[in-house]
């Protein structure tokens, strides 16, 4: 019971035979930690080689969890839309067999029995899904053992519970409920029947909207929840222009909140930081940051043979466009240091003022000093030479996630366990564009030439 992960993941294999000796050498390594009786334990190990197929009962901790959210999704959007359809009731399990109570006498394991539940209930206790469960209401349906997981955490902190088979009875008892209240037809066969959607993959259930239009119905003439609201509006609405190739609107929001950035911020804001903010715009589900490339597989590794492209935007299912990012920021640290050696805040704070309304000829031929870690010394160039070698680098980044993901090891293509590519009917575009921040007044940004892609990519 002490690694149910690793047993609910054995519970997955076709060859249970193959199993036995890594699992009973598994069992036998905790024995030893929790320095049990051996001479007994031993005598048991031929008992758990002969009756692995017991250990599937682990796997109830990873059903229940599934179990819970599909009994929400039943009683708050599936039955809603079709009250008539039919279900299979959750069966009972008999766990008597696998875990006797007085096994956890003998050996001593109530802390570590307790410990497993509670692992099991606070993973349920945090899911999105679960606060209808989390305290049982009064109603006129005739519940006859109400429970919930309150009371479900409270007797676990008061060793109400002798067996696991208990733990799991109270559990299935809330699900049984649901149905009841929720007047669901049931029937007395087989196990839950799952009712998912996979197309729905957001998971943003009825219910959970209606609850957040309740919170902003309630909050309507909060200051604070106004402005947030409005904040997440912009945010969205400069998402959905920039997948759709115009990143204008991106841009504005981008340099609004650079504005934001106190002065002392100059001298020590660089391309990560630029990083954060502008990820901050785009939803976490639709975007990976510093994609891994393989650039040329020929080179070996640290010679150029791999790329991180800063940041990957999936496209919306409606739309099929991807949006590469290439950020550049030039620190005003490497502009002063031409002009003079001794410099403080309200320095780069004026400096910053004359670069905002600075002629764009003028500003890309001002020259720029900064430090290259890669040949560990100061290279000195112009801002005009760092957008262009923007432009060239996010070139090759494109063409290669065009490539897909890579087949080999001398291939070059898509080199991350983060993102999964497959061969798509339809071509799809990739668009790029280089976002160059000066200071936190001025942005320039440009767009390069889409490449076409026969591959759909989607975040793992």
């Amino acid at each position: 019971m002490l690694h149910y992960d690793t047993i609910i993941t054995s519970t997955i294999l076709d060859n249970w035979k193959d199993l036995n000796n890594a699992w009973v050498t598994r069992f036998m390594e905790e024995v030893e930690k929790l320095g049990l009786n051996q001479k007994a334990l031993k005598e048991k190990e031929n008992y758990w080689v002969g009756t692995l197929d017991k250990c599937r009962t682990f796997a109830l901790c990873k059903r229940i969890e599934n179990v819970l959210a599909e009994s929400y999704r039943i009683s708050t959007l599936y039955c809603y839309i079709f009250p008539k359809k039919s279900v299979k009731a959750p069966t009972k399990v008999d766990l008597s067999k696998a875990f006797q109570p007085d096994f956890h006498k003998k050996t001593n394991k109530n802390i570590e029995f307790t410990n497993f539940c509670c692992g099991i209930l606070h993973e349920l206790e945090n899911k999105t899904c679960a606060h209808p469960f989390y305290k049982y209401v009064e109603s006129n349906k005739n519940i006859k053992y109400p429970i919930d997981l309150f009371t479900i955490n409270s007797k676990l902190k008061n060793n109400q519970y002798t067996s696991l088979s208990e733990f799991e009875e109270d559990i299935r008892q809330i699900f049984c409920n649901c149905y009841t209240y929720n007047n669901v037809e049931i029937k007395q066969k087989g196990d839950l029947k799952r009712l998912r959607d996979d197309t729905d993959t957001d998971n943003l259930s009825t219910e959970h909207w209606k609850k957040q239009s309740r919170i902003l119905e309630q909050n309507k003439d909060n200051l604070v929840y106004k402005q947030v609201v409005d904040n997440a509006l912009l945010i969205a609405s400069s998402y959905e222009s920039l997948v759709n190739g115009d990143i204008i609107p991106f841009i504005d929001i981008l340099k609004t909140f650079l504005l934001t950035r106190s002065r002392m911020s100059l001298s020590t804001a660089d391309e990560p930081v630029l990083q954060a903010i502008v990820e901050y715009f785009l939803p976490l589900k639709y975007y990976i940051p510093e994609l891994s490339l393989v650039m040329n597989a020929k080179k070996p590794k640290g010679s150029g043979r791999f790329g991180f492209s800063d940041i990957f935007v999936l496209k919306r299912i409606e739309n099929n466009n991807y949006i590469s990012l290439e950020l550049k920021y030039i620190s005003l640290n490497g502009l002063i240091k031409n002009q003079k050696n001794n410099y403080g805040a309200n320095d780069l704070e004026n400096l910053d003022k004359i670069l905002e309304k600075e002629n764009e000829e003028t500003l890309l031929k001002r020259p720029y000093t900064y430090w290259s870690k890669e040949h560990q010394k100061t290279n000195k160039t112009t801002i005009e030479e760092i957008l262009i070698n923007g432009i060239d680098q996010l070139k090759l980044y494109m063409n290669t996630i065009s490539k897909g993901k890579t087949v080999n090891y001398s291939s070059s293509g898509v080199f991350d366990e983060r993102i999964k590519t497959t061969k798509s009917g339809n071509p799809n575009k990739l668009k790029g564009f280089v976002i160059l921040a000066v200071g936190f007044r001025r942005i320039l940004w440009r767009s390069v030439e889409e490449v076409i892609s026969n591959y759909i990519y989607d975040r793992i």
